[in-house]
């Protein structure tokens, strides 16, 4: 026990802990070994005062180790995953990863599932009927290796000593902070055998980083510590003051997402998921550099192919093909509430948290790990940053369930829009790429 309150100690005062003591803590933990207020402080010490770069990469170390790692050591390619770090309506890796694996690349992914405000691929993928996201690690493989894609969250089986450090952090409110960050979602891809990675990293009020000087260093870490477990790293930042297209919730973002396969949807939603595309194809040493790979993209959506290519990886997991034919059945909550602006003038500002905060009330997503979700229910954004309003337009309509506590959904989405007399700028949308793919 006092040597647990000694790395405290040691920590809280800002001292850099050697590679044995992290892994020794990691191990510990996974052991049950550890009093929770003891984790718990220490945790709190490691958000506070951070880690550096041979911290970070040890605490990734220390959980990868404390799993299995898959091999896909047939593959021509380095098998490549695709991480969304957080963001309002966040649907691109839907189009980015069946477009990259029409062009051969291996894509054995590991998502997460939505909590507060960070939607989640995995629900996203479970609102199309009968989407199995729940295969065994033999599946997942063969998956990889027949359809060139599979999709599963993460089990006791990948990184589970990662889980439960989460797990603390999660009901210890030690959550915040980049570098254990960092560390979980690299030993989680990389125990699925990832040997590169591409990374959306929204910047925003309605994303996980909420400036750039935020965005620039989660990027240098992902970059730097992936670097060092062996990862190709690269992705881009992105603008998330605005959420992503209009969709938020796990339905009305596939039907958007399909929408854009099929040569229809949101231009800023194409534009994202062409870059992540092309990103994934450079990293996956498909490509020269990123010009081909956005070429490349382009043509795999505008001839129908991505589209073909997701719907033979959704059926392959178990998910209803004619959802995808059909997006309009997709699961969808009944109810409709609009929200609308009582003054004229241009949308100066959007807060992203308020939005997040009605999709919560609405149920669309989790407040702790382990809630349950509605995939039915979410907003449809009708205006964005810069866009001129008139007195009675729609802002933006909730779609609701049963199951929807309306009055708070309504009250935090009216609280999200702040109208201006002047007119507002637009918003660059993709404002840098990083890594090997700058």
């Amino acid at each position: 026990m006092a040597e647990w309150i000694d790395l405290i100690i040691r920590k809280r005062e800002g001292e850099a802990l050697e590679p044995e003591e992290i892994s020794g803590f990691v191990e510990a933990v996974q052991r049950e070994e550890v009093p929770v207020e003891q984790a718990a402080a220490f945790l709190m010490a490691v958000v506070i005062r951070g880690l550096d770069e041979q911290e970070t990469t040890s605490f990734a170390r220390a959980f990868l180790s404390s799993g299995q790692t898959l091999r896909f050591n047939e593959f021509t390619y380095p098998p490549i995953d695709l991480g969304e770090t957080g963001g309002l309506g966040g649907k691109a890796a839907i189009i980015a990863l069946p477009t990259a694996a029409v062009y051969g690349v291996k894509l054995p992914v590991v998502a997460d599932r939505s909590l507060r405000h960070n939607g989640g691929l995995l629900d996203k993928f479970e609102a199309v009927p009968g989407f199995r996201t729940d295969l065994s690690l033999a599946e997942f493989q063969e998956s990889v290796r027949s359809t060139g894609i599979a999709v599963i969250g993460q089990t006791m089986d990948l990184a589970p000593a990662e889980i439960r450090v989460n797990q603390l952090r999660a009901n210890t409110g030690s959550l915040g902070g980049v570098s254990l960050t960092v560390a979980g979602l690299l030993a989680r891809k990389a125990a699925a055998g990832t040997r590169g990675l591409v990374v959306e990293i929204a910047c925003g009020s309605g994303g996980l980083a909420k400036n750039l000087a935020e965005a620039h260093s989660l990027a240098d870490d992902l970059f730097a510590v992936g670097e060092n477990l062996g990862i190709r790293i690269g992705g881009c930042i992105t603008e998330r003051d605005n959420p992503l297209g209009h969709a938020i919730g796990d339905s009305l973002e596939m039907q958007e997402a399909i929408a854009v396969l099929k040569g229809e949807g949101p231009a800023d939603v194409k534009e994202v998921a062409v870059n992540l595309a092309a990103s994934l194809l450079v990293i996956g040493q498909l490509v020269a550099d990123h010009a081909q790979g956005r070429n490349l993209a382009q043509e795999a959506i505008a001839d129908g192919r991505a589209l073909a290519k997701l719907k033979e990886f959704v059926t392959n997991q178990g998910g209803d093909g004619q959802a995808l034919d059909n997006p309009e059945q997709l699961p969808r909550g009944q109810g409709r509430r609009d929200v609308v602006t009582q003054r004229s003038g241009y949308l100066k500002a959007i807060d992203g948290a308020a939005l997040g905060d009605s999709w919560l009330a609405l149920g669309g997503s989790r407040i702790r790990r382990g809630d349950s979700t509605d995939h039915r229910v979410g907003l449809w954004v009708h205006k964005k940053i810069g866009d001129k309003v008139e007195r009675g337009d729609t802002l933006v309509t909730l779609h609701t369930s049963e199951k929807s506590k309306v009055d708070a959904a309504i009250e935090s989405a009216e609280e999200a829009f702040l109208i201006s007399p002047e007119p507002a700028d637009k918003r660059r949308l993709i404002l840098e790429n990083f890594g090997r793919v700058r």
